[in-house]
């Protein structure tokens, strides 16, 4: 059976007339945060709220590693796959949840990292106990890390932020090398997706 031209063109339009009515769908950057970079200018914002909160707090300061690896390639991740990532039995790899809240780290979404977040505010009050007789330094090194997602919201940029707190280098040695955290020190590696492997 010979179909008209006007027959053919009317269902050339049809699923674009389907689609324009249906739900409105994020807009899109240009670049996949796979293929952007870390903005550094956005972890200078978060780490001043971060010391900030802390000082106001008066609690004792953290001295910031600019640049861990880790941290860095787990939210490229986030962003990448736009989700957090989990441990097979559910827990997350960074950050917190409503039913596992003790974490000394933090990851949420945002587009205005310069702002104050509920989940900034938690971990730059988070302390562990300081030694059996509250002498002992707890964490004494925090790390930031912000990366674009591919979406917009409302024509901003949504970013993922991470934030982790560490131990002093020489107590990370030693955890790293002589005792069962050895095992899984590079466990992390597992979580973190292809596009993000070689981020530095």
């Amino acid at each position: 059976m010979r179909m008209s031209k006007s027959t053919i063109l009317l269902l050339c339009f049809l699923p674009t007339l389907a689609f324009s009515q249906g739900e409105p769908v994020p807009s899109q950057i240009p670049n996949a945060a796979s293929k952007s970079h870390r903005n550094s200018q956005e972890e200078d914002a978060v780490a001043s709220l971060f010391d900030t909160v802390r000082k106001d707090a008066k609690l004792h300061r953290l001295t910031r590693i600019k640049d861990r690896i880790s941290l860095q390639q787990l939210v490229c991740t986030a962003a990448v796959t736009d989700k957090v990532p989990l441990f097979t039995y559910g827990d997350p790899v960074l950050g917190n949840t409503p039913k596992f809240q003790d974490t000394s780290s933090a990851l949420y979404k945002t587009v205005n990292p310069n702002e104050m977040n509920p989940e900034l505010q938690r971990i730059a009050l988070f302390e562990r106990p300081r030694g059996r007789h509250g002498r002992s330094p707890g964490h004494a090194r925090y790390s930031v890390a912000v990366w674009p997602t591919h979406l917009e919201i409302g024509g901003n940029t949504e970013y993922w932020v991470g934030i982790n707190l560490f131990w002093s280098a020489g107590t990370e040695f030693f955890l790293n090398h002589f005792s069962d955290d050895m095992e899984y020190k590079n466990q992390w590696k597992k979580f973190v997706v292809p596009e993000c492997k070689d981020v530095r």
